[in-house]
């Protein structure tokens, strides 16, 4: 699994929070991205980053 300080994250605080509550909370990656209020034109590069996460 990659190290979410490794990967350049458009903002690495928000990434870790988003996979703390995607954890934590049993939430997809959208009612995450939901949740934390991600415009719509960002999310594809969230969720490409947040599958980096889980993907070596």
């Amino acid at each position: 699994m990659t190290n979410v300080a490794n990967i350049g994250a458009l903002d690495s605080g928000i990434i870790r929070n988003i996979l703390r509550s995607m954890a934590n909370e049993h939430w997809s990656v959208a009612e995450a991205l939901d949740e934390y209020d991600i415009p719509a034109e960002e999310r594809s590069e969230y969720e490409a980053q947040i599958e980096e996460c889980f993907i070596d």
